[in-house]
């Protein structure tokens, strides 16, 4: 326990001297329980341990649940941290810096997202200073009449968006509306035919800029 908590610190230390991170797994040890709160730091880094050694192991969390990674590398980490709630980290160096982002998605039931950005210190960043949260109109196409739209409004007066990371180099950002599965099947059919399922964004730095499909 002493040479986790050791091993801990002297990271801290590191990368609050230099603002950089080797890797996720750093940032993932080092970050101070705004995000993982129910995983102690010595957890965390005995779940990076057994990953990288080909073990994908459930660790248990401080509510009694299980916590593990579905996936793991140098700059991206998908952590299901509870059966209702995943975290998907993703580093963006550039130049001397390091920025984490960081997607929570909670099932309310149906999948809901925030995403943060954070320094290599773990402060965090405005987030409006490189990604606009989709609203539900985004996803509406310009031909759905204007009644339709009014209804929809009424209908979905909060978004419910779910935003998950893709690519092989995990360079992009998929958002997902929930009306689907908000709505019943018979009210969603009204909207359907004037939705787009899915909007993507790609890094530019560490800005997400909408790809135009």
């Amino acid at each position: 326990m002493m040479r986790r908590l050791l091993i801990v610190t002297v990271m801290s230390l590191m990368l609050a001297g230099a603002g950089m991170a080797r890797d996720v797994a750093d940032l993932f040890g080092t970050e101070p329980g705004n995000i993982f709160m129910l995983l102690p730091r010595t957890v965390r880094l005995d779940m990076v341990d057994y990953y990288r050694s080909g073990q994908t192991v459930a660790a248990s969390n401080n509510m009694g649940g299980d916590s593990q990674f579905a996936a793991l590398d140098s700059v991206y980490l998908k952590l299901v941290a509870s059966d209702a709630r995943v975290v998907e980290m993703r580093m963006l160096v550039n130049k001397r810096d390091t920025v984490v982002m960081v997607i929570e998605t909670v099932r309310t039931p149906v999948p809901d997202s925030r995403i943060t950005y954070w320094d290599a210190q773990w402060r965090q960043i405005n987030a409006a200073r490189w990604f606009t949260m989709p609203t539900i109109d985004d996803f509406m196409t310009r031909k759905m009449p204007a009644d339709l739209r009014a209804d929809l409004e009424a209908a979905a007066p909060f978004p419910l968006v779910e935003l998950t990371l893709a690519g092989d180099r995990h360079d992009r950002v998929v958002a997902r509306n929930g009306l689907k599965q908000f709505l019943t099947p018979v009210d969603y059919k009204r909207y359907a035919p004037y939705m787009t399922d899915s909007l993507t964004y790609q890094f530019n730095g560490y800005k997400l800029k909408r790809v135009k499909p």
